[in-house]
């Protein structure tokens, strides 16, 4: 390619990468942050354009939407991202309002994903979630798009990385003190999780009683939703003593909530055994 076409490409793309952000009044911020993510920082009249956002027609070169809650509840302070899928680290990044809505310009010629999180501290830690489009498609950023976003506690994500919710993982002492030649499986292991109080979105949650089962971490559950929980376990309907993976006293129940092993991946660690008297 002739170097003087090669180079007013990258100028254009480049260029374009300064529109990405609405500053005070609605107007276009060409600043880019020290990370190199230009960024939309929540000013009235920029996020969250009115109630309808989040349902009204496509409008070209802006991406908006509507984040909430499993119950249809607003979720305001959500972070929406509109990744640059031609320049690395170059994305608009912009929070939800108090109806939960967002807008942010797109008028850039390169195509843009959509993704989300919410952020929230629950019972003494910190809580970073992926949240679930509604449509997970790459679009044109003249063209526009409207992504809404469901905060769900638990669910497959359509990125293929996993679940929505934690994994209760656990290590099981396999000897039986009534049959030295017995050898415990894993998955027979039974685990009764009941909230202790509210989940991490607020809402009630419900009991959970599942045969365990093998994964990439473990044994154990998958796909719980975020909150704490009272736990109990048995094996083949034999109780099993139940303590947390880093330490204390066995216990006929454990009550727990999830730690954070990477940004957005959250695990509770037991150890099981069946009672020695």
């Amino acid at each position: 390619m002739d170097r003087r076409l090669l180079t007013g490409v990258l100028l254009v793309a480049l260029s374009g990468c300064g529109m990405t952000g609405i500053g005070n009044g609605g107007q276009v911020d060409t600043g880019q942050t020290s990370t190199g993510r230009l960024s939309t920082g929540r000013v009235d009249g920029a996020v969250g354009d009115g109630p309808r956002a989040g349902t009204e027609d496509v409008e070209p070169g802006v991406l908006k939407g509507r984040v909430a809650d499993a119950q249809g509840r607003p979720v305001e302070g959500a972070e929406v991202v509109a990744d640059n899928q031609v320049l690395h680290d170059s994305n608009a990044v912009v929070r939800t309002g108090a109806d939960g809505t967002y807008r942010v310009r797109t008028n850039i010629g390169v195509t843009f994903h959509a993704t989300a999180t919410v952020t929230r501290r629950y019972n003494g830690q910190e809580y970073t979630m992926s949240l679930a489009p509604d449509d997970d498609a790459p679009f044109a950023g003249p063209s526009g798009a409207i992504r809404n976003f469901t905060w769900k506690l638990s669910g497959e994500r359509p990125d293929g990385l996993g679940f929505y919710g934690g994994k209760v993982l656990f290590h099981l002492d396999p000897t039986d003190p009534h049959d030295p030649d017995a050898f415990l499986d894993d998955e027979k292991v039974r685990l009764s999780l009941t909230p202790d109080g509210p989940l991490v979105d607020g809402s009630p949650g419900a009991a959970i009683s599942r045969r365990a089962g093998r994964n990439g971490d473990g044994s154990g559950l998958e796909d719980v939703p975020i909150g704490r929980y009272r736990i109990t376990a048995d094996h083949e309907g034999r109780p099993l003593r139940v303590r947390l993976r880093d330490g204390g006293d066995y216990a006929d129940e454990v009550v727990a909530g999830f730690t954070p092993v990477m940004t957005g991946v959250y695990h509770i660690q037991l150890e099981l055994a069946l009672p020695r008297a």
